[in-house]
């Protein structure tokens, strides 16, 4: 009902992107939840040998935890997809200019001379 106000709501050129949308959250969802069927399988597969009484209810909630996350990260991979990340060519306006284009030379006194280390000898001295 939801996804089907969200579509009725969108005009014709914003369908395809709220098509869109909805199928990465479904997505998502059931990845989501996929992936949580195979974390409680993997748990109670390394705790085989512990006497567990889990009851199924918690077993569903271990499951179903990861639907939502699962649908936020179907979202955010859509939004990512259809954000223009592109910069026009026709928009080199708004950046700064002028300056000039002479090369950096500093003054005389502000280099500091380099002061070198002496040398250790391999020998030992002779004192």
């Amino acid at each position: 009902m939801l996804f089907k106000m969200i579509l009725d709501g969108a005009s014709d050129d914003e369908r395809h992107i709220a098509r869109g949308f909805l199928k990465h959250i479904v997505a998502g969802f059931s990845a989501g939840l996929a992936f949580g069927a195979l974390m409680c399988g993997v748990l109670f597969i390394a705790m085989h040998k512990l006497d567990l009484h889990v009851p199924m209810i918690f077993i569903a909630a271990m499951m179903v935890q990861f639907g939502p996350i699962g649908g936020l990260i179907g979202a955010g991979i859509h939004v990512t997809r259809i954000a223009d990340r592109s910069k026009p060519d026709d928009e080199d306006d708004d950046e700064p200019k002028g300056g000039t284009r002479a090369p950096v030379t500093p003054k005389a006194g502000t280099l500091r001379p380099v002061r070198l280390r002496p040398k250790a000898f391999p020998a030992p001295s002779r004192a």
